[in-house]
């Protein structure tokens, strides 16, 4: 028997660009409470939000623009004006369900496509848990929640899985570590049984929608069912939090978008990211 098909419209899309506009709105708010010295601060713009955690980073950027109607030129203006004055680019991450005026305006305000991202969602009714897939096996992968405590050593596991030249640099930790205290957040670390850690995720709870994210395993440990195991944990962590959506943002035709997909999340649109420079 098959799962429950998902029906991809615009509800299902504002949806999950309300909970990330939700969860970049959080970090922002706990990064400036923590860490004022990075100045970080959100803004609510034709009805979604842009945030702003320190300059040049992809968390610094705008999404669910668009979603609730028109987006007028002095829209696109005021996010220009945002980014602008706090010394970075302007990073607006786009859904295809976005009112058409929104991408009609950052096309003459001079933005540029960056990247498309795939959107996966799987729903978690208790009725379809019934006939969702197995979890796989884990080869001695051992998954739980990382506590407040941990997250300096979740942070520097997670560098270490995404360390690349494209990545943020190891003195933006601190930004990292607040997210422990984002409401709705929930952070988890892998490992091999006794053994040290072997990958990261975590997972944001809005409004019965959950945002599993920031999956990644150290190169010592790729090839062992990691990532697998850290989405099959963080499903049914979002179950048990009345969520009954879960949906995931993966690189298009990555190892990450395999193993979702595994785990019995649906590749449903791109989800573009486009980019103003000032300089």
């Amino acid at each position: 028997m098959t799962s429950r098909p998902v029906f991809v419209n615009q509800a299902l899309s504002a949806r999950l660009e309300a909970t990330e506009a939700a969860q970049i709105e959080a970090l922002a708010r706990e990064v400036a409470t923590r860490v004022p010295a990075r100045r970080a601060a959100v803004a609510a713009i034709a009805g979604g939000r842009a945030a702003f955690v320190a300059p040049h980073a992809r968390l610094s950027r705008a999404v669910g623009l668009g979603l609730s109607g028109p987006v007028e030129a002095r829209d696109v203006e005021a996010l220009e004006d945002f980014y602008a004055s706090r010394g970075t680019a302007a990073r607006i991450l786009v859904s295809p369900f976005a009112h058409r005026s929104l991408l009609a305006r950052l096309g003459e305000r001079g933005f540029r496509l960056d990247s498309l991202d795939t959107v996966l969602v799987r729903h978690l009714a208790p009725a379809v848990e019934a006939h969702a897939p197995e979890p796989a096996a884990h080869s001695g992968v051992v998954v739980r929640r990382a506590a407040r405590e941990e997250a300096s050593a979740w942070v520097a596991a997670s560098l270490s899985a995404f360390a690349t030249p494209d990545e943020p640099p190891s003195d933006r930790a601190d930004i990292f570590e607040a997210g422990f205290h984002v409401p709705g957040a929930a952070y988890f670390l892998a490992s091999s049984i006794a053994g040290p850690v072997a990958g990261v995720g975590a997972v944001y709870v809005h409004e019965r929608v959950a945002l599993l994210f920031a999956g990644g395993t150290l190169a010592a440990h790729r090839g062992r069912g990691v990532q697998r195991a850290l989405i099959d944990a963080r499903l049914p962590y979002a179950r048990d939090a009345g969520c009954d959506l879960a949906y995931s943002v993966a690189e298009a035709g990555s190892t990450s978008q395999r193993n979702l997909e595994r785990a019995g999340l649906v590749a449903i649109y791109s989800q573009a990211m486009l980019i103003k420079s000032f300089a």
